[in-house]
């Protein structure tokens, strides 16, 4: 009897803990996409340190694709690389110094992309732009979670269960 009593003392207070660990302790890395001046709910992309994902967009003035790769490392997004297929107004004609331009089946590729950002602020087109994040063969519409015409910090983190649950996941 007595020994069934200090199993709950002791295996109580631990299953508690266990449980405000799981639930409150910020260890999901995650990328969030907030919208600024609003105080609607956050988004976020659950994306392990390491991994890549693309930003793709419509070029809003020669209206043809982009695709900019980044990797989450360090609570950085890292730029991977940049591809696109008109060197026309507003993209480069070639790379920066250690970065690599190469042009392939009509695409301008640069790779070896050197910096970091701790957030990109980007303004979710409203007509054609179509911003969309790619993970793991999944397609995200950002106009579809964040609407068209917000302007949205995308930055990388580590947010709890409890803060994912109260707001929108993409990769649930």
């Amino acid at each position: 009897m007595k020994l069934s009593r200090i199993g709950i003392y002791i295996l109580g207070p631990s299953v508690f803990a266990i449980l405000l660990f799981w639930g409150f302790y910020p260890y999901q890395s995650v990328i969030s996409f907030e919208v600024l001046d609003e105080q609607e709910e956050k988004t976020y992309l659950k994306i392990p340190e390491g991994d890549h994902f693309q930003l793709t967009f419509t070029h809003s003035v020669h209206l043809s694709d982009v695709i900019e790769e980044y990797k989450l490392k360090n609570d950085r997004l890292y730029p991977v690389q940049l591809i696109y297929e008109d060197t026309a107004v507003g993209m480069p004609s070639n790379g920066q110094e250690g970065e690599t331009f190469t042009v392939k089946d009509g695409k301008y590729y640069i790779t070896e992309l050197q910096g970091f950002h701790e957030s990109i602020t980007l303004s979710v087109g409203q007509v054609r732009a179509n911003h969309t994040i790619l993970y793991n063969d999944e397609s995200y519409l950002l106009k579809d979670f964040v609407g068209a015409g917000s302007v949205i910090k995308i930055k990388p983190g580590h947010e709890s269960n409890w803060n994912l649950m109260r707001g929108v996941t993409f990769n649930e």
